[in-house]
């Protein structure tokens, strides 16, 4: 039986889901590379074709807005310089345990993307985000962004992963996102937010570029992995939800998967692909 219009308004609005969102990546920080990582030679790549699309030579400063873990932020080395900041100290504390030794090249800070950034205004030659614009702001990520960018232009890219929507994480993304809707929960999976965080940046005077797929792999997995990983934290897609109700959305989603796939440890192979979208910001004389 599905939940209806009934649960609408129950849930925390927008802006207080986001407020409440440090806590679910802290929580989750020891374990998010096992949940959402992606393959280590994946992240290499991702590195190299960003400095490569910035042309970023030696000395040029490469800022990584949501860090996180530093999957993608510690292949960034010299001869470029490296900023990347979190509002989650939990994620960049395993940024810092990854470095170990390895960290004159860069600087990790603890900071709010929605408010002014760390970084000095004009120092930016690359700005890159990887799997987090859609959590944020995008009139204060516009702002930032071009106040950051170096006077001769800069590069401003979005990393995201796709997957076909008919694989099996994507089937059950997708239907938990829709049960959080019903009870008046927004989660935060809206790739129309990132066109219109787009569509900002060319009023500005950005010029989108081609898209870059980095890397594509072959995935396996079932939905009780999907569930096994989503009971390992407090919130459901990206906001805090009362227990009661995502103990619910989770027995629905269980019951919903036994139809859906015949089993919850049928396995389901599909392929999952890095890209990289890339816009040109111009230089201040533009």
């Amino acid at each position: 039986m599905r939940f209806t219009s009934k649960y609408k308004g129950q849930g925390p609005s927008r802006e207080d889901s986001f407020s409440a969102s440090p806590e679910l990546f802290n929580e989750q920080a020891g374990v998010f590379d096992q949940r959402a990582g992606l393959p280590s030679d994946c992240c290499r790549e991702i590195a190299k074709t960003a400095v490569g699309i910035g042309k970023a030579g030696p000395g040029d400063l490469v800022v990584e807005v949501g860090a996180g873990t530093g999957q993608i932020g510690r292949w960034f080395k010299p001869p470029v310089r490296y900023v990347g900041f979190d509002l989650s100290a939990g994620m960049l504390e395993e940024f810092r345990r990854r470095l170990g030794s390895d960290s004159d090249h860069c600087a990790l800070l603890q900071a709010d993307a929605n408010a002014g950034w760390p970084i000095a205004d004009g120092s930016a030659r690359v700005i890159f985000s990887s799997r987090t614009m859609h959590l944020l702001n995008h009139e204060r990520i516009v702002s930032e962004v071009f106040r950051v960018a170096a006077p001769a232009g800069a590069v401003f890219l979005l990393g995201r992963l796709e997957r076909d929507p008919l694989s099996v994480r994507e089937r059950m993304a997708s239907e938990m996102n829709e049960r959080l809707q019903e009870r008046g929960f927004k989660g935060r999976r809206n790739q129309r937010h990132n066109q219109k965080l787009v569509e900002a940046c060319k009023l500005r005077g950005a010029d989108v570029l081609e898209s870059i797929c980095v890397a594509k792999w072959r995935v396996s997995a079932t939905p009780r992995q999907s569930l096994n990983s989503w009971r390992q934290l407090t919130g459901l897609g990206g906001v805090l939800v009362p227990e009661t109700i995502r103990e619910q959305i989770l027995q629905e989603l269980e019951s919903w998967s036994v139809t859906v796939f015949g089993a919850l440890d049928q396995e389901f192979e599909f392929e999952e692909a890095y890209v990289i979208r890339a816009l040109a910001i111009p230089s201040a004389k533009h």
